[in-house]
This record gives structure tokens, sequence and C-alpha cells, in this order.
């Protein structure tokens, strides 16, 4: 099971149903009218509510790693640009894996792969 999240901007409508589906804790950005948040602010707000950040932006490893911003863990699904089917497909690969969500993390999933960085 993933750990609780917030959907970056980025993550579609669709994807976040289809983690509601799930069992999933989701919040969503978009939901909750963060729409001119910058990243700063929902890595912010993720921490401050004990989640990981759902997104396909890598500026939010940036934030947590080079500028130190304090997190809770990150999964960035890569590549970005993928049609909200290839995310769920994925994010369904992702669900089957048995991970240690133990934070502070960024977990990188590509194409099957999944990288772990402990903070």
């Amino acid at each position: 099971m993933l750990p609780p999240l917030i959907a970056d901007m980025n993550i579609t409508t669709p994807v976040v149903q289809f983690l509601r589906s799930q069992g999933v804790d989701v919040v969503s950005a978009f939901e909750e009218g963060w729409h001119f948040y910058e990243d700063t602010k929902i890595l912010a707000n993720a921490h401050l509510m004990d989640r990981f950040v759902l997104t396909h932006d890598s500026d939010f490893g940036h934030l947590a790693v080079y500028l130190k911003q304090p997190t809770t863990g990150i999964i960035l699904l890569r590549p970005g640009g993928r049609t909200p089917d290839e995310v769920i497909s994925d994010l369904q690969d992702l669900l089957e894996m048995e991970v240690d969500w133990t934070p502070p993390l960024i977990a990188v999933y590509r194409f099957g792969r999944l990288r772990i960085r402990r903070l």
C-alpha cells in the first residue's frame, strides 16, 4: 500500500480517483485549490500533513535534496507527459510492490523499476 499522498497539480483527476478506489489516502492539490502554490508550498503542506508528494515534477527532489526543505517523502513518476491510463498502469505495478515507505525518502518509479533514496 502507498503512504498517504498529496497529488501534485500534474496528477490528473482520473489518477486520483483510481488511487482512492484502491484505498489510498490521497489529497488532490487541484481539488484543494492550490493552483497557484509554488512547489515549496506544496512540499511544506505535505510535510505538515505527514504525506508524500506524488508528482511527475523532479523539482521536488531538488527542493528536498539540495535545498534541504523538510519532506516526509516524494514519489516521482517518470517520465512525465504520459496518459492517465499509462500512469494508472504504473501505479498498479507500484501498488503490488512491497516497499518500506518509512520516511523521509524519495522514490522514483520508471517503467517497472523503483529506486529509493533515503534522506
